[in-house]
């Protein structure tokens, strides 16, 4: 009875754990973009989550109570994103800058559900009308600059 009892138990735990993984263990995997490259090729960005990158386009914000529009662009191309409101847009989110959006794309618009902004004078970043700025190599730099501390 014991053996029958133990071999039963192994059973079940080896089908919870193959369900376990054949799931996905849960998580989904976001996929990492550039403002620009989601705005000249939205149809491979379909279904997915996106994580996009890019400046805050001045003059683009558009608040309705806890939700928000405004235009990601990078590199002279323009990404419209519709945030849901879900939470608190940062006190760093305003006109020129540094965004990351998290969400998916419909009707090629990026329904957000996580917006973060960095500020761009800690890293000395160009501002909106300055040369270099709302480049990738502006977005590098930024980042380059936050990794060495």
């Amino acid at each position: 009875m014991n053996r029958r009892f133990l071999a039963i138990l192994v059973l079940i735990l080896a089908s919870l754990m193959g369900l376990y993984f054949l799931s996905g263990s849960g998580t989904t995997s976001v996929l990492l973009a550039n403002a620009s490259d989601v705005a000249d090729r939205p149809d491979q960005f379909q279904d997915r989550e996106l994580r996009v990158r890019g400046f805050v386009k001045p003059g683009s914000i558009l608040r309705m109570g806890d939700e928000a529009e405004f235009i990601v662009e990078l590199d002279g191309k323009n990404l419209p994103v519709v945030y849901d409101g879900n939470s608190q847009l940062p006190d760093t989110f305003g006109d020129a800058a540094p965004v990351r959006v998290d969400g998916h794309l419909k009707d090629g618009k990026l329904m957000a559900h996580k917006v973060e902004a960095k500020c761009a004078s800690k890293y000395d970043a160009p501002h909106a009308g300055q040369p270099g700025y709302g480049t990738s190599e502006a977005l590098d730099a930024m980042q380059s600059a936050e990794r060495d501390g």
